[in-house]
Parts: C-alpha cells; sequence; structure tokens
C-alpha cells in the first residue's frame, strides 16, 4: 500500500513539474509578442505628438488624446491583421 501512495505521489509531482514549466514557457512567449506592439505603440505614440504639438494650433490635452486613440487603433489593426485607413 505505500508503495502505491508513494507512487502516486511521485507522478503527482512530475505532473505539477510539468504544468509549472509549461505555463513559464507560455508567459516568456507572451511577453515577447506584448513587447513588440508596446514598442511600436510608444515610437507611434512620440511621433504623433511630436508632429501634433508643432501643428501649433493644439494643446498638450488633445494631443495627448488624439494621438491615443490614433496608436492603439493602429496597434489593435496590426494584433488583429487588418488594413486601417
Amino acid at each position: 500500500m505505500a508503495k502505491k501512495m508513494m507512487g502516486v505521489l511521485l507522478i503527482c509531482i512530475v505532473i505539477m513539474a510539468v504544468l509549472e514549466f509549461s505555463i513559464v514557457n507560455g508567459e516568456e512567449k507572451e511577453d515577447k509578442y506584448e513587447s513588440k506592439f508596446d514598442a511600436r505603440y510608444k515610437s507611434c505614440y512620440e511621433s504623433c505628438e511630436k508632429e501634433c504639438l508643432t501643428n501649433g494650433k493644439n494643446g498638450q490635452s488633445y494631443c495627448e488624446v488624439k494621438c491615443d486613440e490614433d496608436c492603439d487603433e493602429k496597434e489593435v489593426a496590426d494584433k488583429l491583421h487588418v488594413e486601417v485607413n
């Protein structure tokens, strides 16, 4: 009976180790995927804001909202693989 319990315990430990490894591996892939879009968003936002502020007619708050919406729209379209007009 004790041997069976030890066998079940050992199998449970192995299963938990495999699940933990697959979870960690999946998180690394997700981080790489998300960081790609974060970098694109940041560069889009910075260039948009600079362009908007040099226009002269727009204030800081207007440019922040406009660029955030525009770059967010581009980011979502890129994730969904669709064209944005």
